[in-house]
């Protein structure tokens, strides 16, 4: 083992004294930093939080406008339906007349056709006279 002198006894317990003396310096700077790294973690948990929010708000509005979407097209099928169904109220209206008249539009035409045939006999008949004269 080595011994050292008196004057290097004293300048370790200098040295380990000025050594201590700035980790006692840097210790307020140590909780300074401390208190820096929770007041970041806080406001990360508060943005975090406002994110959230924010988030949840958006979410809000998507879904209004979904439901004010779903509302103008339930609106305009009911609309849409309730003209259909008009449309096929007219639509057997039309029907049921035409079934009804449809006996007397047969004899209509039955009454032309017949007309036409009396047409076709005569004109037949006329040609017929002309080939023998």
């Amino acid at each position: 083992m080595e011994t050292k002198s008196r004057y290097e006894v004293i300048a370790d317990l200098e040295s380990q004294k000025r050594n201590l003396i700035k980790e006692r310096d840097n210790l307020n700077d140590e909780i300074k930093s401390k208190e820096e790294k929770v007041k970041d973690l806080k406001r990360d948990k508060e943005d975090l939080d406002r994110k959230k929010k924010d988030f949840d708000f958006k979410q809000e509005l998507i879904n209004q406008q979904i439901e004010r979407e779903k509302k103008e097209f339930n609106t305009k099928i009911e609309r849409e339906s309730a003209d259909l169904d008009r449309k096929i109220e007219d639509a057997n209206s039309d029907l049921e007349y035409f079934k009804s008249n449809i006996k007397q539009k047969k004899e209509t035409f039955d009454e032309l056709i017949k007309g036409i045939n009396e047409s076709l006999e005569r004109f037949t008949k006329l040609q017929e006279k002309e080939k023998k004269k």
